[in-house]
């Protein structure tokens, strides 16, 4: 198997084997005190070592040596995308938290600043004053539409959201979204108009749908030009029954017609802009219309806008 020479602590050799081999299978150790401080020199043969060794000895230590610096790389490229994720996930939490709060700075201030108005008695006429009242309703509208969609984002977040659907109107409940939505888009001087099938039953969740319909209004109207029609549609197609938001704006981009529906998500040339916006609206839309088996989707509107559509069984 192999040589062995034994020494004395003054390197005199005690005991040396009848054959000695070269190998850098080699190695030197002290015996002990108890055998007086001897030195034992041990060398394998090379033969032996392919032997003990399964599978043998490494014929190179490259392929190890690779092997080790791929693994390092893979590593180092998951770390460092998961930084990059790390580092998204703020930017975009911080541009949430920023766009929620100028969304609530707004509707907040001028409820109070009417609100003072009226209290300590400084209205002029009672149209002044019918006027201050409309403020004061139209922002709070505004504040239940916001905080509603922030919980229905907190739920889907610890996956609790339900719907219940049931047998409901369409016509009748786009005719009255439009309705109470129509003093909001009226003070950004917008119109809406409703075209609607008579008739028209699916079973939806009606908050649901009303959440749908006025976070599909609310997009149309931040986001299109001043004094535009927007226009709601519900018809029946092909079994299914679909509601859609028509809008004047500039419309959405072929490539970014799918990244609209993801959270935090806006166009590139809405981010520098002074429309703040929390990125959750068109989110919820989608999240909603998955849980009646249905989907969303955006396409170039006859109006030259934007329709975002959304189908569901009917």
């Amino acid at each position: 198997m192999g040589s062995f020479i034994i020494t004395d602590k003054f390197g005199v050799e005690l005991y040396r084997s009848p054959a000695q081999y070269t190998s850098p299978f080699t190695a030197r150790d002290t015996i002990g005190t108890d055998m007086g401080n001897l030195f034992a020199t041990a060398t394998l043969r090379p033969e032996v070592a392919d032997q003990l060794i399964i599978g043998g000895l490494p014929k190179s230590r490259l392929p190890l040596i690779l092997g080790l610096i791929g693994m390092t790389a893979v590593l180092i490229g998951t770390a460092l995308v998961q930084l990059r994720r790390e580092y998204e996930l703020a930017r975009l939490r911080s541009d949430f938290i920023s766009g929620v709060s100028h969304e609530l700075r707004t509707p907040l201030a001028q409820i109070r600043m009417f609100s003072e108005t009226l209290v300590l008695g400084r209205v002029r006429s009672e149209e002044e004053e019918r006027r201050s009242l409309a403020i004061i309703d139209q922002e709070a509208r505004r504040l239940t539409h916001l905080v509603e969609n922030l919980l229905h984002f907190s739920r889907s977040e610890r996956q609790v959201t339900r719907v219940a659907p049931e047998p409901t109107s369409l016509a009748s409940l786009v005719q009255e979204v439009v309705e109470g939505f129509a003093p909001l888009a009226a003070a950004r001087g917008v119109t809406l108009q409703a075209v609607v099938t008579e008739g028209l039953v699916a079973p939806v969740d009606p908050g649901a749908m009303r959440q749908m319909l006025l976070n599909l209004l609310d997009n149309a109207v931040k986001y299109g030009p001043h004094g535009q029609t927007v226009t709601v549609g519900a018809t029946r197609e092909n079994g299914t029954a679909r509601v859609w938001v028509d809008d004047c704006g500039p419309g959405v981009p072929s490539a970014d017609r799918e990244h609209v529906w993801d959270r935090f998500w806006r166009l590139e040339r809405d981010r520098g802009s002074a429309v703040a916006g929390s990125g959750i609206g068109l989110a919820v839309v989608r999240e909603l219309a998955g849980l009646h088996h249905g989907r969303t989707w955006v396409e170039d509107a006859q109006t030259g806008g934007s329709r975002f559509v959304v189908e569901l069984p009917a």
